[in-house]
């Protein structure tokens, strides 16, 4: 328990008081802390760490504090929330030294602020270190026992704990992120595990934010405690009392601004909301699912598709491919749900087109009549097709806003609408007020009943910067564009020109993003109304004939009309001669000069993108995102901020005073309302901007909604926790489960094997002791089977194996493939080359493929398996490997915990490896009969990975690559003359050489 003295108040005197209790009741006691999202984590999380380290600087605790399970972000979260932490502390140290040496101060203040500098060294020197697999063995060795906090992954700490390079009695505690992600195998759990065996007196302490995450499977939170060795569980949610009183006291002015969706939006919107029922309609109608959660309201959340998948996952292979791609379907429609708010027209426009493209007759919806509105409104939004009259012909404008001087009038013309997102004028309006504000302030003369205080704090609101929050940073660019750099029509004719331009290169490239497929007409009637499924039962049944009549139906690249076609292609060649004439430098008409006129974009939306991946913005040039950051008229101080960023401290960064909530989330308004409390004397405006009727305000409830009611179920379930006595757990941890000895197990005579042949009558249990050692390579602990394995009983020794992936006995060793690796090792050939090693270096070679526990244990569904041998197919593949290497043995597993029972079992009567021997099988020998190389325990795996993967690379020949090229980059300067040598041949070097040197092709 950390003592309380006046470090310590000055530590935590920027918390909250229910932040503070947070700190208290962690300090008093070890357990876990689930607390609503955006309620100021890392401020807890730093002061525990500041503590432990002040600790440690003083000499009152020993042993390192070790925080695991952090993700990047989170890691700089907390180095920054430290630093600003440190900053307070050397200001209030500055501030009281001086008032404690102001009589003593002499006339020139030679002595001003000495101790302020050395403070703040010793405080920067005790800044958690972050080790990585960068770092070492021995650098590790030497930061384990000097610093007093380190950031470590758990693969590397698992590891140099069992290899005894860190002891847990040298471990003060750990901080575990991040706890809802912990299972009894994870890598948090295993390293709680073997700290515990080794150190029963020091601290585990969890944290996280997200309580949903306890929502799935049977009393998570009761097993997550469990895995952790916690026996306290610490609750605080947003409606605690000490929360609400904190939060509630000092809360911020909110304007809540409401606004219609467009009359086609809310079209487009109805329609999604309608082709979501008719799935869900469908899906309540199989016999596999669960029903009673399958709800519009939960189809709002990405955890709906978890949702699903968890029951479909074991009976995969049995689920019909209608119910498969309903459950494709409706991930689809909730992100077009999504993305309706969030692109704008324009790029919306070409997510569908690409979305029709690639899906192709697979996709059910796009055959709905509200599939057909969806594709119609959307077109709308962004451009008409008008006939070609004379009239029409002279009154309309170009997209570059020049008259139509190359249409004819006879042919269709394109009418550019360029609808703009309803937000954007809005933002513009609340800022103009909000610069008015400000401008007031800064002008306004002194009441008589203001105090100087007073008036400091309105001339310090008026100065402050404005923040505008919205979800994406795409979405701050073009706000940035539309409100500095030319406005929101510039912006949308730019868009409008490189999606024409995108069309015109695809008609010149003759190919559409979707292959022969093309693209759909969207049009209910020419789908043909006359046949015997109507658009509203599409989901309930599709005829061969009908799909054949919807293939032949398929002829436009883009889902047009050929009339359509026509006019857009017209009027892309105009936009392409006008931004031609605008570069006459230009060097050659073409993609070039296309390219500069789509604004340099990123990538092209014409790309095939999944539902869940958005196609990248164009339309923003470097030169537009310059001019639309300037300081003048309305971004005189504005910053913006995407949430997808995950700086959680941007309110603490900026302090604005003047916050524009674009895209609502719940954790930003609970960071709000922390940054407010905090600053009690600040005036903060809070404009929240919303549409009426949408996905958006119904989403921001239900997360609302869905949060209070896990915290109930917490609550509910901690009342009726049942968890063993800690020493219990920790007994049961050092002596290992009873069912891995036989009951009358007798210590193994000196010099006698495990495996000796004895003959004992009336079958009696053999008195020796079961095997126990596996020698696992180092890159599997990156998954949970060692974990698995310990948690059994076995001892683990990491080492560092060139040759298979476990070895189980001097003449047994074993490659572990799960699902996704094993049709990556076949496509690689990687899989010929390890059996090939494993069946030249030991008697039995064994291929483990290890299914998921919760997925279906089948290679393939009955309907997909063939009656000849296919060269896409993986049990074809399978066949020829055996075939290839005879005493190569398959094993299937159900799961880890399967597969940590098929080790034991055949660990029975042969003998333990030796890890030495194990780690020298493969490894080229020099001229002394050594081992090339020193052995290192983590090593740059991913690297490694990728130089096997490369052309003419092989398991003969990538170590002496490894050792000729330091760096995947050296090995890009080797020349060809140098390759042969070191591959042993021509033809392989020339095919590296030859993959090195291709030109990368650029996705336009």
């Amino acid at each position: 328990m950390i003592p309380e003295h006046h470090a310590n108040d000055q530590i935590m005197g920027s918390l909250l008081p229910f932040q503070r209790q947070i700190v208290e009741e962690l300090i008093r006691e070890d357990g876990m802390c689930v607390m609503s999202a955006g309620m100021g984590w890392q401020k807890a999380v730093a002061v525990i760490l500041r503590l432990h380290m002040e600790r440690r600087r003083e000499a009152a605790q020993q042993g390192v504090v070790l925080v695991l399970g952090c993700t990047d972000w989170q890691r700089s979260m907390l180095y920054r929330e430290l630093a600003r932490m440190d900053l307070l502390s050397t200001v209030q140290a500055a501030t009281s030294a001086g008032s404690s040496a102001a009589g003593r101060q002499t006339a020139d203040g030679a002595n001003r602020a000495q101790p302020n500098e050395s403070n703040a060294d010793e405080l920067q020197l005790l800044m958690p270190y972050d080790v990585t697999n960068e770092v070492s063995a021995g650098s590790r060795i030497e930061l384990y026992r000097s610093k007093p906090c380190l950031f470590v992954t758990t693969r590397i700490l698992v590891v140099d704990m069992l290899n005894a390079r860190i002891q847990g009695q040298h471990i003060a505690g750990m901080v575990i992120m991040n706890a809802h992600r912990v299972t009894d195998s994870s890598g948090e759990a295993f390293a709680v595990r073997l700290f515990r065996t080794a150190n029963k007196h020091g601290f585990v302490r969890a944290f996280t934010d997200q309580p949903t995450g306890f929502a799935s499977g049977f009393n998570k939170i009761e097993k997550t405690m469990k895995a952790l060795y916690v026996r306290r569980l610490f609750l605080w949610p947003r409606y605690q009392a000490a929360v609400k009183d904190s939060l509630e006291k000092n809360e911020c002015e909110l304007v809540e601004m409401w606004l219609h969706l467009s009359p086609p939006m809310s079209a487009i919107y109805d329609a999604i909301s309608d082709l979501m029922d008719s799935c869900v309609k469908e899906l309540r109608k199989s016999n596999k699912i669960d029903t009673s959660e399958l709800t519009l309201e939960h189809g709002l959340f990405k955890s709906f598709d978890d949702i699903v998948r968890r029951q479909l996952d074991s009976v995969w292979h049995t689920v019909s491919p209608k119910t498969k791609q309903l459950v494709q379907d409706l991930r689809t429609l909730r992100a077009l749900a999504e993305y309706l708010l969030r692109f704008d027209a324009v790029t919306f426009l070409m997510y569908l087109e690409n979305l029709r493209a690639t899906e192709g007759v697979t996709s059910v919806w796009l055959f709905h009549d509200a599939a057909h509105t969806i594709f119609e409104q959307a077109k709308r939004r962004v451009y008409t097709v008008q006939s070609g009259s004379k009239g029409a012909a002279g009154k309309r404008k170009r997209a570059d806003g020049a008259t139509a001087n190359g249409a004819s009038a006879g042919g269709p013309q394109v009418a550019a609408v360029l609808e703009e997102m309803p937000k954007w004028g809005l933002v513009h309006q609340v800022l103009q007020e909000i610069q008015r504000e400000r401008l007031r302030l800064q002008t306004d003369t002194l009441p008589e009943g203001d105090s100087l205080q007073a008036s400091a704090v309105k001339q310090q609101i008026a100065e402050t910067q404005i923040l505008i929050v919205a979800q994406e940073a795409r979405t701050c660019l073009q706000l940035k564009r539309c409100l500095g750099g030319g406005g929101a029509a510039a912006l949308m004719q730019d868009l409008f020109s490189a999606y024409l331009l995108h069309r015109l290169d695809n008609k010149s490239r003759g190919s559409t993003p979707g292959g022969h497929r093309g693209g759909f007409r969207g049009r209910g009637r020419s789908r043909g109304r006359g046949s015997s499924a109507s658009g509203r039962d599409a989901y309930s049944g599709q005829s061969s004939d009908r799909l054949e009549a919807m293939r032949a139906a398929q002829f436009s690249s883009r889902g047009a009309t050929p009339h359509e076609e026509q006019a857009l292609l017209k009027q892309a060649k105009a936009v392409a001669a006008q931004q031609e004439a605008a570069q006459p430098c230009s060097a050659t008409r073409g993609k070039g000069s296309r390219g500069r006129g789509r604004g340099a974009a990123s990538g092209r939306p014409g790309t095939a993108n999944g539902p869940e991946s958005p196609p990248p913005q164009a339309g923003l040039t470097p030169q537009a995102t310059q001019a639309a950051s300037g300081e003048e008229g309305l971004l005189k101080d504005v910053v913006f901020y995407a949430l997808d960023s995950r700086q959680e401290s941007i309110l603490w960064d900026v302090k604005p005073a003047f916050v524009v909530v674009y895209d609502p989330d719940v954790t930003f308004v609970r960071q709000l309302e922390i940054y407010k409390a905090e600053r009690p004397d600040w005036a903060v405006r809070v404009y929240n901007l919303l549409y009426e009727d949408s996905q958006e305000a119904d989403k921001f409830t239900a997360a609302v909604a869905r949060e209070v009611r896990m915290f109930k179920d917490l609550i509910r379930q901690k009342e009726h926790m049942v968890l063993p006595d800690l020493a219990q757990d920790l007994a049961q941890v050092v002596v290992g489960p009873k069912a891995l000895m036989h009951p009358d197990v007798e210590e193994a005579l000196p010099g006698t094997t495990y495996n000796a042949l004895t003959r004992r009558a009336g079958g009696r249990l053999s008195n020796k002791p079961m095997p126990k050692r596996l020698v696992v390579d180092v890159r599997e602990f990156m998954s949970s089977l060692p974990s698995v394995l310990h948690q059994q009983g076995l001892q683990i020794v990491p080492v560092t194996l060139e040759v298979g992936d476990y070895i189980l006995s001097p003449e047994m060793c074993v490659e572990r493939k799960s699902i996704s690796d094993l049709k990556g090792s076949f496509i690689s050939g990687r899989l010929y080359h390890q059996a090939e090693a494993m069946s030249r270096n030991y008697k039995t070679p064994i291929l483990l493929i290890e299914f998921e526990r919760d997925k279906a244990f089948a290679l393939h569904s009955v309907s997909e398996i063939g009656a000849d041998i296919s060269q896409h197919s993986l049990i074809s593949k399978l066949c020829l490997l055996t075939l290839h290497f005879p005493r190569l043995r398959i094993i299937w597993s159900r799961s880890l915990h399967a597969t940590a029972d098929i080790f034991r079992a055949l660990k029975v009567n042969q003998d333990d490896p030796d890890p030495v021997t194990a780690a020298a099988v493969g490894v080229p020998i020099d001229g002394d009969g050594q081992p090339d190389g020193a052995a290192e325990a983590v090593i740059n795996t991913a690297a490694v990975d990728m130089l096997r993967r490369l052309p003419g690379v092989t398991e003969a020949n990538f170590r002496p690559l490894m050792n000729a090229a330091s760096s995947l980059a050296g090995l890009a300067e080797l020349p060809v003359q140098g390759l042969e040598s070191i591959m042993g041949g021509a033809a392989a070097a020339k095919k590296l050489r030859e993959w090195l040197d291709a030109v990368c092709p650029v996705m336009s």
